[in-house]
């Protein structure tokens, strides 16, 4: 091996044990209702959703995406957040699902800026969005826009469309498999009903499941992820 591909391999192995500290560094965070993974194949996308519990967005289960600069975290570029369905929002470009960051991170500053703080801002747009003042230079929809601020019944109606379209897609698969891709079963009392009663008894016996489905599933109506 080279001294140039060595270095480039070092390089690259730095930079894999920094994206995975930004990943533990989420255990440590209070992000509840927000599931992240990277991917599998790719560490610099994760896969990620979100279970709306307050606000015009509450039941909404989001799923979305976030890609990494190629550099990063040594980087000046902002991960990107994309929706992977359609959230009716005036930060949420409605071509693309891109979420609009720069309010919150201008640029990317290494060792300031971490993952977590995007999924709190993730969370404060959706959940907190009358505590939350939008600059009219950080809009992404004009239409999501002018409907919030002149007309609310018509805001909270689009937005609550966004809600049912977003359970009804709750189960489907990625249109590339990913190992790691967040999936949820329907709730199958024989499969998950031990899980359960165990949760309720607050047991911490091994309960058997088979292995493909695991122990992850949302209640129909429900729209809370249950898992052990």
């Amino acid at each position: 091996m080279t001294l140039d591909a060595h270095d480039k391999l070092l390089e690259t192995v730095l930079q894999e044990y920094k994206i995975l500290a930004e990943y533990e560094r989420l255990q440590t965070e209070d992000l509840g209702g927000i599931y992240v993974t990277p991917s599998y194949e790719n560490p610099f996308l994760w896969f990620g959703v979100i279970f709306v519990r307050t606000g015009v967005y509450k039941d909404g289960v989001f799923r979305f995406t976030i890609t990494l600069p190629s550099r990063f975290p040594n980087d000046s570029a902002v991960p990107i957040v994309t929706f992977q369905s359609e959230v009716f929002h005036p930060l949420v470009n409605p071509n693309d699902g891109v979420l609009d960051l720069s309010e919150a991170f201008p640029k990317w500053q290494s060792g300031d800026n971490h993952i977590w703080q995007i999924l709190k801002f993730v969370q404060a747009v959706l959940q907190n969005l009358d505590d939350h003042t939008i600059q009219s230079g950080n809009v992404a929809n004009n239409e999501a826009y002018e409907l919030l601020m002149e007309n609310r019944t018509e805001f909270v109606i689009r937005a609550e469309q966004c809600v049912e379209e977003s359970q009804q897609k709750i189960y489907e698969q990625p249109a590339q498999p990913d190992r790691f891709y967040i999936c949820f079963d329907q709730f199958n009392p024989d499969v998950h009903g031990p899980a359960l009663q165990s949760m309720k008894e607050n047991k911490t016996t091994e309960v058997t499941t088979p292995p493909s489905s695991g122990l992850s599933w949302v209640r129909k109506g429900v729209y809370q992820p249950l898992s052990k």
